[in-house]
């Protein structure tokens, strides 16, 4: 980030938990708090993204092998509106047929069983 970008100051409330866990990563980077917290939301962003693009990012060990797969939560998902979803079924459904031929494939398709069932 240079010196010339306007940037923009927040103001974030923390519990003592996530403010102790902010500044020893900090100490760890050898950076400030707002430095992790660019670094996280990079990090949130790839995560995000490669979730959209349905890729999967994880933690590789030295051989390669994944330990730690990362995830959004269903709460950090973003919820899907119902009814859009729904309206967009609309019209998706092609068949060269009529509806009466449809209909009369389905009656045609049925088969009555001759087992006698008793309760």
């Amino acid at each position: 980030m240079t010196n010339t970008q306007k940037m923009v100051r927040l103001n974030l409330d923390l519990s003592p938990e996530l403010n102790q866990i902010l500044d020893e990563l900090a100490k760890k980077i050898g950076g400030s708090k707002s430095d992790v917290l660019r670094q996280a939301i990079t990090l949130m962003q790839i995560m995000v993204i490669a979730k959209e693009e349905t890729k999967k990012l994880g933690v590789p060990e030295a051989n390669q092998l994944i330990v730690n797969e990362i995830i959004l939560s269903s709460e950090e998902q973003p919820k899907p509106n119902a009814s859009e979803g729904f309206l967009q079924t609309f019209g998706s459904w092609e068949d060269t047929r009529t509806a009466e031929e449809i209909v009369d494939e389905i009656y045609s398709s049925r088969t009555i069983s001759d087992r006698n069932y008793s309760l």
